[in-house]
């Protein structure tokens, strides 16, 4: 857009200082001309093709200070000879952490090269800038026949292959990486009709798929491609929190948010681009409206612009383009049944009901988080993870079965003494006994009303845990608590006010039948990043729990 661009240029003049500062310039070090990663000490071949973003745009364009500056274009060589030696001999490249002779990093790899490749191409004016095209050829050409010959790993792999390919082939115009391109395609877009990718990740590799079709769409004139892409920016609309950060809980992949990532928020910062291209495609205000909105608040969540200079140097139209925004709605509720994921947003609040987990709900005040979990101490077994979704008139009905049981001895002396090598299917079962839960979701002019029902073997344990943002102030009638990261608490009575800077939510009437909660055999372990508070109570029974949400209607 419009005032975006000499912004973005300025910004990316002031990342050229930290590859700058990163680059290694021993002569006599294989790794010379790469850069050199400060928080795994490694030096990554990917961080030296992507640098061709920042670099190469830079010294060709006349806005920047760093146009045709010689020892912008010493870094620029030395990174280039570096790439080429760190080059498989096959085409391919390694990342470092986990794939080697790796297909798909070349994907990637080339995506940046090419881009950097055709804007040398339009902008270059001397013969240094015919060197750094020559490079580029070389390496892109070289890597085209690693992706031809060496496969993928994931669902986005495919993509990211396919549109490295097709760059590849209308830069070089080796035919068979057409041709491999045409092979990845002809399996057929992993798009559902509801913009929903294999994936479903939310936090990467939508944004992943989407930039390769829309390169795939670019390099074939296949505007049908873009299609995917709307639908996926439409759904991905609905995966926004109050916050801004991106709901990424369902994801099959890293960016789940469990682990050592479960206090990492996603932003929408991948997507600038594609919002910003896909407005202007399609004359869409809300995505330029999204656009402007990561660019505005990139700094708040990242420290960085988006790089884009590429983008605006590629599409010089885009330096002028600006257009009417519409916000995005505040107001939403789908349900995805392919996914099992239920989104609704009321203004500031939202929650979010998901299948076949055991993070089965979570609601969000502004930027104050929490999350619940429920498990019962039968079998090493009763962790609750809804098994389906089934839509009621005024809300959802989330339910799961589980049974335990105890073996007799066989009938018949079995062939072997040997545990392991026993048919334990023929042993006769007994004393089997089963646990149903049942929770009732349903909306209210407040937020959510809750009813838990646990039937079936009785005088079992059962905790219902809610997992806060950490240093929220966690607090009723009769006590006041600053909840710490890793820390917990049964609450017997009352409802729980829980704040965290002007957000608050309220849960309750609380019930604290027992305090076997942290160490409950076969639930999982209690969170070290957030602060639980857990409800306890013995099976069989049946209670409500209120959550105030909402603003006032």
């Amino acid at each position: 857009m419009k005032e975006h661009y000499m912004p973005i240029l300025r910004q990316v003049e002031e990342n050229l200082k930290y590859f700058a500062a990163t680059q290694i310039k021993d002569e006599n070090s294989f790794e010379h001309g790469g850069f050199l990663n400060y928080t795994d000490n490694l030096v990554h071949p990917g961080s030296a093709t992507g640098s061709m973003l920042t670099l190469v745009p830079l010294y060709v364009n006349k806005d920047s200070k760093y146009f045709g500056d010689d020892k912008l274009y010493k870094v620029i060589i030395d990174a280039l000879n570096y790439i080429k030696r760190v080059q498989r001999p096959d085409g391919t490249f390694d990342l470092l952490t986990t794939n080697f002779y790796s297909s798909p990093d070349a994907g990637f790899i080339v995506q940046n090269l090419a881009h950097a490749y055709r804007i040398v191409e339009k902008y270059g004016f001397n013969e240094k800038c015919e060197k750094i095209k020559d490079d580029l050829y070389y390496i892109i050409k070289k890597a085209g026949y690693g992706m031809v010959n060496g496969g993928f790993h994931t669902p986005n792999h495919r993509w990211v292959i396919a549109a490295a390919l097709m760059m590849a082939y209308n830069i070089t115009e080796e035919t068979p990486f057409k041709e491999m391109a045409k092979r990845y395609l002809n399996e057929g877009i992993d798009c559902d009709e509801n913009g929903e990718y294999t994936e479903r990740s939310s936090g990467i590799y939508n944004a992943v798929n989407d930039n390769a079709l829309i390169i795939l769409s670019e390099e074939m004139k296949r505007e049908d491609l873009l299609l995917h892409v709307k639908r996926n920016l439409n759904m991905m609309l609905t995966y926004i929190e109050p916050d801004w950060s991106l709901f990424t809980q369902h994801s099959t992949r890293q960016d789940k948010g469990e682990g050592s990532n479960a206090t990492q928020a996603f932003y929408p910062i991948p997507y600038y681009h594609i919002y910003l291209y896909m407005a202007y495609k399609l004359n869409n205000k809300t995505y330029a409206y999204v656009a402007d909105h990561i660019f505005k608040n990139s700094i708040k969540w990242s420290k960085s612009l988006p790089n884009a200079l590429y983008l605006f140097m590629l599409k010089e139209e885009f330096k002028e383009f600006d257009m009417e925004k519409e916000p995005i709605s505040e107001n939403y509720h789908v349900y995805y049944e392919n996914s099992g994921v239920v989104r609704v947003r009321n203004k500031d609040a939202t929650y979010t009901i998901l299948k076949d987990s055991s993070n089965f709900f979570f609601f969000q005040k502004g930027s104050l988080k929490c999350r619940m979990k429920m498990c019962a101490s039968f079998f090493a077994k009763a962790q609750f993870k809804a098994q389906e979704i089934i839509k009621m008139p005024n809300g959802y009905k989330l339910s799961f079965k589980t049974q335990g049981h105890y073996w007799m001895p066989f009938e018949e002396t079995p062939p072997t003494s040997d545990w392991r090598k026993m048919d334990h299917s023929k042993r006769k079962l007994v004393n089997i006994l089963d646990l149903v839960f049942d929770v009732i979701i349903e909306e209210s002019d407040e937020g959510i009303n809750m009813r838990f029902a646990v039937k079936g073997c009785d005088r079992v344990p059962v905790k219902v845990e809610f997992c806060f943002s950490p240093y929220s102030m966690v607090q009723n009638e009769n006590f006041a608590a600053m909840g710490e990261p890793g820390q917990s608490m049964v609450v017997k009575s009352g409802f729980v006010d829980v704040r965290n800077g002007i957000d608050t939510i309220k849960i309750g009437p609380a019930f604290g039948k027992h305090a076997y909660t942290t160490e409950m055999r076969g639930s999982e372990p209690q969170s070290k990043s957030d602060y639980t508070v857990y409800f306890t109570d013995y099976t069989n029974f049946e209670r409500d729990i209120k959550i105030n949400l909402f603003e006032s209607r």
